[in-house]
């Protein structure tokens, strides 16, 4: 039998200790964002847009039909594998 034959191993240019790669940029530093901060509550109480749940349920009035759907078919799934189960194992 023949004996195995070690390939060189491809070396990489040397780099000096402080020489970065060529592809990384260095990124500028982010600048903070100002925000304006009302200065009493009731600055604050106008601001704000209260959502009510009237509000919400009329937006998502798909949701609770998509999550009986979902539930329906996972429910199937678990019964098709109860029954697989039963009959395989």
């Amino acid at each position: 039998m023949s004996k195995k034959q070690r390939r060189k191993q491809s070396q990489k240019p040397a780099r000096r200790p402080g020489q970065r790669a060529a592809a990384h940029q260095p990124r500028p530093a982010a600048q903070p964002i100002a925000t304006q901060v009302p200065a009493t509550p009731e600055a604050l109480r106008r601001q704000r847009s209260v959502t009510t749940w009237a509000e919400y349920a009329e937006r998502y009035q798909y949701v609770n039909s998509e999550l009986k759907s979902i539930g329906i078919l996972a429910g199937s799934f678990l019964v098709v594998l109860l029954i697989l189960a039963a009959i395989m194992g």
